[in-house]
């Protein structure tokens, strides 16, 4: 694929805002109150209730509005956030000491007691919280009193701090009454004024949450679809940041604008090619790795991507403690994938193509990936028929595991506890295996590594894992997605986090008139 010169990127985008019906040349500039900022996002939040919230969006937004017991900081390790300190007494145990003088955004006082509500509201089977599934192990939590929370597992268990990452609501809050209303108030450096479905959601600082000088006192974030108005709006100084939403092709246009910068730094967020095992087609392995070979992912970081990602071996990336890198590989090689399906079963009709049809589902934004994956499958005889879907509804149908081939990413992956999550037969839906994957070699590993407590133990027990994931293949890994910020220069103190966390929006501080471009000349 061609690289698309800076000036060919300035004239499409040019002609885009002269000949787009929805923007106009002509239109006004709409200001923000002061002190505002706007980050634009490519889709709604599925949640404002961090109880309920799975997806990466609703994730990002919910984390600026609520605090939690630990939180991962940038550099993947776990930090106190609502805990002072804790402890784990024995293998089953976990001891939280709380912070003194935490408040919700109302004013209320934060105690044990509104921790120990939101776990329990988010067990309780009648709430159909899909973070249940990854609380099974919480075997009890209690509050002995206002400051100290004891969880207690069911087994050792290795990955329990993730489980004291859950937000917290206040005791009593209900659970979501309508998909447009705001969440409940949180403790955290934000409190949600408003939320509008596909249009946007408003925030305001939490006045009981100290903020540092010069902050914003709000954040917008609204919902814009089309990268190439996402891309206009960064360049109209409408939009003052997006985060890992912005075409890698208008990249170098966007960096040409003096009051924009552009930070691109080593991701953790993985992207992958999920197919539904239900497909007996798909059930057979050989299919699996002639797709995994027929898929030229360099081509595609490269030429698509422009370096913004680094083709992956598996979900952990090389940052993470369990990282084993040493598997097989499936570079491109066309010819082992038509020799595959040969013996599958799936002979080349005399027009090149095999009885091998397929449905992709994907949003909008997925479109273009979509058209590389089928084109690239086309040349070893498979028909990827594209079926593009709306957010919400794509989402909801890869909840149900109803789809063929889908191409999805993770983001936030800490501990390989996250295999045990997607590939353990007893995860498919409502849980994260949704392709329902069944393997008894990797349920036996996972569910060993999760109760092993050493470190080296376990990290031999996800060797062991990575290598079998990439041989068995119930995902095809694609790439480890790069960070990439795009913000205005006013804007000082955003630390880009590898997961693709937006947590440092609360560092934020505008900059003093002039500062912009002193930034410039630097």
């Amino acid at each position: 694929m061609a690289m698309i010169s800076k000036p060919a990127v300035a004239r499409m985008l040019a002609l885009a805002l002269c000949g787009s019906v929805a923007l106009g040349c002509n239109r006004p500039k709409i200001g923000h109150p002061a002190g505002e900022i706007q980050v634009d996002i490519e889709s709604s939040p599925t949640s404002t209730d961090p109880r309920f919230a799975t997806d990466a969006i609703s994730s990002r937004i919910n984390e600026l509005v609520f605090e939690s017991l630990v939180k991962i900081g940038p550099d993947g390790q776990f930090v106190n956030d609502l805990a002072q300190s804790y402890e784990r007494p024995d293998p089953k145990t976990l001891i939280f000491h709380l912070r003194h003088g935490v408040r919700f955004s109302d004013g209320r006082k934060l105690t044990a007691r509104d921790i120990k509500f939101t776990y329990d509201s988010i067990l309780d089977p009648d709430s159909m919280s899909p973070k249940r599934a990854g609380m099974k192990e919480l075997a009890s939590i209690s509050a002995p009193d206002d400051y100290t929370i004891v969880m207690t597992t069911r087994h050792p268990y290795a990955p329990a701090l993730e489980m004291a990452m859950q937000g917290i609501v206040p005791a009593g809050a209900p659970l979501p009454a309508a998909a447009m209303s705001a969440g409940p108030v949180g403790s955290g450096p934000f409190r949600m004024l408003s939320y509008k479905r596909d249009e946007s959601v408003e925030l305001a600082r939490n006045p009981f949450h100290p903020a540092p000088p010069e902050a914003p006192g709000a954040i917008l974030f609204k919902v814009v679809p089309d990268p190439t108005v996402r891309a206009l709006e960064l360049a109209e100084g409408q939009c003052d940041l997006s985060e890992n939403n912005i075409e890698a092709s208008v990249l170098p246009w966007l960096a040409d604008h003096p009051e924009l910068r552009v930070s691109n730094t080593p991701g953790t967020t993985y992207k992958y090619l999920m197919f539904n095992f239900r497909d007996p087609s798909l059930r057979d392995l050989r299919v699996r790795r002639a797709i995994a070979y027929a898929i030229d992912r360099q081509a595609i970081v490269t030429s698509v991507l422009h370096g913004t990602a680094r083709v992956a071996t598996g979900m952990l990336s090389p940052e993470n403690w369990a990282y084993y890198g040493e598997v097989t590989d499936y570079g491109y090689d066309p010819a082992a994938a038509c020799r595959l399906l040969d013996q599958a079963g799936y002979p080349a009709r005399h027009d090149g193509m095999r009885n091998l049809r397929f449905e992709y589902k994907t949003t909008p934004e997925g479109a273009r990936l979509a058209e590389v994956l089928q084109a690239m499958l086309k040349r070893v005889g498979i028909t990827l028929n594209v079926r593009i879907l709306e957010w919400a509804t794509f989402y909801g149908d890869i909840q149900r595991g109803s789809f063929q081939l889908a191409s999805l990413q993770w983001v936030g992956i800490d501990d390989p506890n996250f295999y045990y999550m997607t590939f353990d037969s007893s995860m498919t839906p409502p849980g994260m295996n949704r392709g329902y994957y069944s393997n008894p070699k990797m349920d036996a590993l996972v569910r060993t590594g999760e109760r092993t407590l050493d470190l080296a133990a376990r990290r031999q027990i996800y060797q062991q894992v990575q290598m079998l994931a990439a041989s068995d293949l119930p995902y095809v890994s694609l790439w480890w997605v790069d960070t990439v910020a795009v913000m205005n220069r006013s804007l000082s103190g955003f630390a880009p986090y590898p997961n693709g966390s937006l947590r440092s929006l609360a560092d934020l501080t505008i900059a003093r008139p002039g500062a912009i471009e002193e930034a410039a000349r630097r």
